[in-house]
């Protein structure tokens, strides 16, 4: 019998059910009564702490963005200037696309709202920020030569998570190569060359997983 308290269940204990559910299900099989169904309380103690199943989603998706942020591990990383952090940050990052995110049932939750706007959110946000950290530190030991870090950051996140994505910018496999050639030159023009023959390869490889919507 569910519980009505919803003092009993804080919202964390919600969320980290709504996390397991949604990564063994896919988003579109999760719906509000499987999360109170799961954990044992009432959809109005659900709506004690979230007003729909979208500002649930919305609070997955941070979570888990959250959960495997790069640039937390890179932090801890010793013997790298700040250009390579970047560089094994974003590789990192391609790497958890490739390994778990890249299946059918998660691509196509980026033509999702809520999804879409969630990654914006938490690129400008979140990951924008530590890049401008790096570059900032990157200006100091001279691997990277940034007039506005700030900007720079904001621009190469959005680049990266939503400009060079097949599954937000239907293209063609020359249209995707030219895009890595102006990501390479418009790197080194800002004083930020990222872009080497490995990243290139991972990107390429998400690409081709991205063909298959």
């Amino acid at each position: 019998m569910p519980r009505h308290d919803p003092s009993e269940k804080t919202k964390t204990e919600i969320l980290k059910t709504a996390v397991r559910l949604f990564r063994e299900k896919g988003w579109n099989s999760v719906n509000i009564e499987d999360v109170v169904k799961e954990i044992g309380v009432t959809r109005g103690a659900f709506y004690h702490y979230f007003k729909s199943r979208e500002d649930l989603v919305y609070s997955v998706i941070m979570q888990i963005l959250i959960d495997d942020n790069p640039f937390i591990i890179v932090s801890k990383k010793k013997g790298l200037n700040a250009l390579e952090k970047i560089q094994f940050a974003l590789k990192l990052s391609l790497k958890t696309q490739l390994d778990v995110a890249m299946t059918e049932d998660m691509l196509k939750t980026m033509y999702d709202p809520i999804v879409f706007k969630s990654n914006i959110f938490f690129s400008i946000n979140i990951m924008a920020p530590y890049i401008e950290v790096l570059l900032t530190e990157g200006n100091k030991d001279g691997s990277t030569s940034v007039t506005y870090p700030k900007h720079t950051a904001q621009a190469a996140v959005m680049i990266f998570n939503e400009w060079l994505n097949p599954t937000v910018f239907r293209m063609s496999r020359q249209e995707f190569s030219d895009r890595l050639s102006f990501l390479e030159q418009f790197g080194e023009r800002l004083g930020i060359p990222i872009v080497d023959d490995e990243l290139k390869e991972m990107l390429k490889q998400v690409y081709n997983c991205c063909k298959i919507i």
